[in-house]
Parts: C-alpha cells; sequence; structure tokens
C-alpha cells in the first residue's frame, strides 16, 4: 500500500521503506542532463523512489530513477563520464560494458563506499536516451554503546 497523503509519497516493505521522490529531489551528486524527463508508462511517469533497507547490521540506501535523456547515446556516455568526473566520481571500468544500442558506466566515490551505476539505452525512435540510475550507500549499524554519550541516551 502507498501512503499517499504523507510529506512524500511511500510503502513501507518488509525490511524498510521506499519514499517515492520528484524530479527536483534527485541526488545533485549524479547529475541529469537539462531537459531530462521521467520515463512514463501506461500509468504515467515512473517516479524515482529512495529505498531504506533495515538489514541486522547495516542500513542499505538506493536511490533509483528510470529517466528519457535528450542526448543521443554516445554524447549521454561521454557526458556522464566527464559530469561524474567532475564530482569526485571515478569510473570502475571492469564493472561496465558498452554494445552497439547500450551502455554501463559503474562509479565509485573517492574514500567512500557510495556506488551509483548507469544504465544508458539507444531509444528505438533514435529520440534520445533511456537511462536507469541506481545510487546505493551501505551505512554500518552501530550498537547504542558505540554512539555518542549524547545520542545513546536519546535512542534509549
Amino acid at each position: 500500500m502507498v501512503a499517499p497523503n504523507s510529506l512524500r509519497p511511500f510503502q513501507r516493505m518488509k525490511n524498510g521503506v521506499l519514499i517515492y521522490l520528484r524530479l527536483e529531489d534527485w541526488p545533485a551528486d549524479v547529475p541529469l542532463p537539462e531537459n531530462t524527463t521521467l520515463v512514463k508508462t501506461g500509468a504515467g511517469p515512473f517516479q524515482p523512489y529512495w529505498d531504506l533497507i533495515l538489514e541486522t547490521d547495516r542500513t542499505i540506501e538506493v536511490v533509483v530513477g528510470w529517466f528519457n535523456l535528450p542526448l543521443p547515446l554516445d554524447e549521454a556516455i561521454e557526458w556522464y563520464r566527464m559530469e561524474m568526473s567532475q564530482r569526485g566520481w571515478m569510473q570502475v571500468a571492469d564493472q561496465g560494458h558498452r554494445l552497439p544500442e547500450s551502455a554501463s558506466l559503474c562509479f565509485q566515490l573517492r574514500e567512500t563506499n557510495v556506488q551509483s551505476v548507469v544504465d544508458l539505452r539507444q531509444r528505438p525512435e533514435g529520440k534520445g536516451t533511456q537511462t536507469m540510475i541506481r545510487r546505493v550507500v551501505e551505512h554500518p549499524w552501530s550498537p547504542v554503546a558505540e554512539q555518542p554519550p549524547e545520542l545513546a541516551a536519546e535512542i534509549a
């Protein structure tokens, strides 16, 4: 069930919460070219979402979105390589691929455990590129005893 009357629509999952985002909520460290639009399905635009997965020893934060880019495939690949590099991302070359009509670019932020995958596919009508982007962060869980004293008192 999606809770539509909250600040952001969200869905409670078995092990976490899925929060639906607006295009303007998209993380700034994973850029979108100007004039990017959301992919539309029969039900309308496919909203990006922020998935918080709660495990016993960690929290996994995943932001996912499907977009139509106004760039041809080759230009979209080069745009992402340049823009991600300017924001401190390193491309992980051995985890990506390039095919005639698609590509997968994998990036990691220097000195952190933040990863991003940009999957690109040439649109069939030849007008731009469709992309699915995933940004993943794993946060280790710390027991209350390991928290700063002021936060431990708040949690307890």
